[in-house]
């Protein structure tokens, strides 16, 4: 079934965050993307494929995807993937998917924890690596501030590399309910400074923590700084004055997992 140019214009839409909480979805692309959001639980809505990728031997994989969830695919130009994708060189496979409500979450439920805390991250790269990052260890809960960028930001979902399909709890809400919740859980609250303690002196037990990583130009702000039970340090040997966000959170949940 072809698309009219409304249709498009609306896809197009979906790079903007306004959009996207308009239409209640957001749109994937890639090969690898389209394949894990139909191997997960994300609510797809729609395919869509270019004459050409339709040649491609991948396209068997995406067919059988969508087998599986009982969708089928609707056919656009070469040139109607140019105008929905965010890159320059599109494959030509895209996904729509509804978003999930997780994100608007008002605290009431339980939180898996461990839980990983993205105060301020606005770069999408890194939010996106980050949450890779915290897919690789295993994290149930990933909440971003809502000061950051938008958790479905096209650069932030490209850069998750699946990330998005894996994390149970996704959450981009306020400061206060998040602290609220690690309260009433009475979470270990372990936050990533300059000059806090080296990270190796502190001994968390069990899952009961939630760590706290700010961006490398700002670090930290104030609300979290005033409720950090543990302030820890990566130790270095070098000259660099700081780490990026998410290798620096990579390395601590590293050893956080370990313990």
């Amino acid at each position: 079934m072809a698309l009219t140019q409304r249709a498009i214009k609306d896809l197009r839409a979906l790079r903007y965050k306004k959009h996207r909480h308009l239409q209640g979805r957001y749109i994937i692309e890639g090969t690898r993307l389209v394949s894990e959001a139909l191997k997960s639980t994300a609510d797809v809505e729609q395919i869509l494929v270019s004459s050409d990728y339709v040649k491609s031997d991948v396209w068997v994989e995406i067919q059988a995807g969508m087998t599986n969830r009982r969708l089928t695919a609707s056919t656009i130009s070469s040139t109607q993937a140019m105008q929905i994708s965010g890159t320059q060189h599109p494959q030509g496979i895209f996904a729509v998917i509804r978003l999930p409500s997780i994100i608007d979450h008002r605290g009431s439920g339980t939180l898996e924890p461990p839980l990983l805390l993205l105060d301020n991250i606005a770069d999408p790269g890194n939010l996106g690596t980050l949450l890779r990052t915290a897919d690789w260890f295993a994290i149930p809960t990933v909440w971003i501030s809502q000061q950051g960028a938008d958790v479905f930001n096209p650069k932030v979902v490209r850069s998750g590399m699946g990330a998005h399909f894996h994390i149970p709890a996704l959450i981009q809400c306020g400061h206060d309910e998040v602290a609220e919740h690690i309260g009433r859980a009475g979470l270990r609250l372990i936050g990533a400074v300059l000059d806090g303690q080296p990270m190796t002196q502190i001994r968390p037990r069990d899952r009961n923590w939630a760590l706290v990583i700010g961006s490398e130009a700002y670090g930290l702000t104030p609300f979290w700084l005033d409720k950090l039970d543990d302030k820890v340090t990566i130790p270095g040997r070098g000259a660099a004055e700081s780490l990026n966000a998410a290798v620096a959170a990579g390395i601590i949940l590293h050893y956080l997992c370990a313990q």
